[in-house]
């Protein structure tokens, strides 16, 4: 009992860090908020970043995005020779990142704060 114990706290520990490092970036951060919001979509590169803002850069927006695939808290989902971003099927980040949503841009500056 005391391995299972010791497993999801390190379980926990693992999101959380993974969390701070997303909330602390600007272009993670506004990716986490736009899949919450929209949990069951899936989405070209080019469609996220007009949707996020026009005039991000769009090398930082892809890099972005390659963390959080390599992280496993965004899937892709080639199609046509396009490549859809879509939200992980995994239910704890998944949770996470949906309780994400509630919070408005002055909230996360706050928080990063106080991290």
């Amino acid at each position: 009992m005391t391995v299972i114990e010791v497993k999801k706290k390190k379980a926990r520990s693992y999101i959380e860090q993974l969390m701070k490092k997303f909330i602390s970036n600007q272009n993670c951060l506004g990716l986490l908020r736009f899949f919450a919001a929209h949990p069951n979509g899936r989405f070209s590169k080019l469609a996220i970043i007009h949707a996020i803002d026009e005039d991000c850069n769009r090398i930082e927006m892809g890099q972005a995005l390659d963390e959080m695939v390599e992280e496993k808290i965004l899937d892709i989902t080639p199609e046509n020779g396009v490549i859809y971003y879509v939200l992980t099927r995994e239910e704890a980040l998944r949770r996470l990142v949906m309780n994400m949503a509630i919070f408005e841009w002055s909230d996360w500056q706050l928080v990063l704060e106080h991290a």
